[in-house]
């Protein structure tokens, strides 16, 4: 074998190595994408169930103590037995609070829950009806500032109507 022939085959499997390398590295940030997009999803997802079934087990609503426009936005829902649920959303954080127990969260501290407001709908006589919510999930992890692949938003918006009212 000549000096040139194996430079020739030494070039060729460089240009394929370096093709394989490239492929599997856009592989693996595609997979980090895809992690993050099923994340968001799933924590909006479970926000969305979780205040949705609140509502939907609620009595009536507390409009004097709730914050529809404003930040933090709370919503203050009372249940059948004479008990509170409350709701609020703030700094990108949303927590439940059942009566008088310690604030649960309703998704991970990577996961922010932006721009959230409460609106609602009432019955002639006054009564609320429906409850609307929305809010902008959006991955808050430590790499997503610099790196795109960790960058992720998703708008939700839901409600539910009062059904024990």
């Amino acid at each position: 074998m000549t000096l040139m022939e194996t430079m020739l085959y030494l070039g060729i499997a460089v240009f394929v190595m370096g093709a394989l390398f490239s492929y599997g590295w856009n592989m693996a940030g595609i997979s980090v994408k895809s992690s993050v997009i099923q994340e968001t999803a799933a924590a909006a997802q479970s926000i969305d169930q979780a205040i949705t079934g609140e509502i939907r087990q609620a009595a009536s609503v507390d409009q004097d103590n709730s914050v529809f426009v404003g930040n933090p936005a709370k919503l203050v829902l009372k249940e059948t037995d004479g008990s509170e649920v409350t709701i609020v959303a703030a700094d990108g954080q949303v927590t439940l609070q059942r009566g008088g127990s310690d604030t649960a969260a309703l998704h991970s501290s990577e996961i922010r829950a932006d721009n959230f407001m409460f609106t609602v709908q009432n019955s002639v006589a006054g009564d609320a009806e429906y409850v609307g919510f929305s809010f902008e999930a959006v991955a808050a992890y430590p790499g997503s500032v610099k790196q795109s692949s960790y960058q992720y938003s998703l708008p939700v918006r839901s409600g539910a109507s009062l059904r024990n009212h």
